[in-house]
């Protein structure tokens, strides 16, 4: 960890006179009007909320979500982690064996209820974001021919933003970029974190062929179930540094002291631009060799192994 960031963690303060809870209030307020302001975007009735309910989509939150879950549910903290977040492995459209380590909904998503969401006003970023900002990044006509999103009703019609709206989402994904990199700090010390999996590649597909008839389908050489790995992570990883102790941190978030660090951390500019300078050319990487995590700092822009 910095050493500055050390000191910030005995000095963290809020502005005199505001609760943490005062100050997160106010912020999930200005995170939910954004998520409407200048929006004609609207879910179809008759759509079945494939997203709410397939369990392939990964949805990532940040402790931001949970903090904000567990405000609008009356539930502590960590009881509300246990029963509806768990570990979750990102691929982040890559095409190697390396996934980034996050926080992720429990699916199908356990807020949903009745075909509607019970925590919308406070719902994760990624699904505020979700579809509009594929279309405010030119992906959207991309992403609606394929076979994965044919259920999902929104892309069976043009998604068109106005210059407003597009601004707003931009400014959206960059608070969910800096919820998720202030949330990794909390957790790990240290900036996004990923798992290489490449020297696993003969025991992570004989784990997959031994889940029944959808393991029966893996053919040599096609993508590992990302279920696979996460069971592995969590069966082998999970328990060891720096993932180890997630309990206690989450933990940490009950009391006055740690959502001051967190609330301070994340209007921190300085830590931000540090954290982000530990990018793909910085990242923090591991690996599980011989029932040991090994970790190094490396580059991610040139993966090293496909998986097809």
């Amino acid at each position: 960890m910095f050493k500055w960031a050390r000191r910030q963690r005995q000095a963290a303060k809020l502005p005199q006179g505001e609760t943490p809870g005062q100050w997160f209030a106010a912020y999930l307020h200005q995170r939910a009007q954004l998520a409407s302001s200048e929006s004609n975007f609207h879910c179809d009735p008759a759509c079945g909320r494939p997203g709410c309910q397939n369990q392939d989509l990964q949805v990532p939150v940040s402790l931001f979500d949970i903090l904000a879950a567990a405000e609008h549910q009356g539930q502590p903290i960590p009881a509300i982690y246990h029963q509806h977040y768990s570990w979750g492995l990102l691929a982040n459209g890559r095409e190697d064996w390396l996934r980034m380590v996050t926080l992720r909904l429990k699916k199908p998503c356990p807020f949903f209820q009745n075909n509607l969401c019970s925590i919308y006003s406070i719902r994760p970023l990624p699904c505020i974001l979700f579809p509009e900002y594929l279309a405010n990044e030119g992906a959207f006509e991309e992403n609606a021919r394929k076979e994965y999103f044919q259920d999902y009703f929104c892309f069976h019609r043009p998604l068109l933003l106005s210059p407003e709206r597009a601004k707003i989402m931009t400014k959206l994904k960059r608070m969910w970029e800096r919820e998720m990199l202030i949330s990794s700090f909390f957790l790990f010390d240290y900036g996004h974190c990923h798992i290489d999996f490449s020297n696993l590649l003969e025991e992570l597909a004989a784990a997959a062929r031994s889940q029944g008839d959808a393991a029966e389908r893996l053919k040599p050489l096609q993508i590992i179930p990302n279920q696979v790995l996460e069971h592995f992570f969590l069966q082998h990883m999970a328990q060891c540094p720096p993932f180890a102790g997630l309990g206690q941190k989450i933990s940490h978030l009950e009391t006055r002291e740690g959502q001051v660090e967190l609330l301070q951390w994340l209007q921190d500019d300085l830590l931000l631009q540090k954290l982000q300078q530990r990018g793909d050319d910085r990242a923090l990487v591991f690996r599980f060799v011989k029932g040991k995590i090994q970790a190094k700092r490396r580059s991610l822009s040139h993966p090293e192994s496909k998986c097809y």
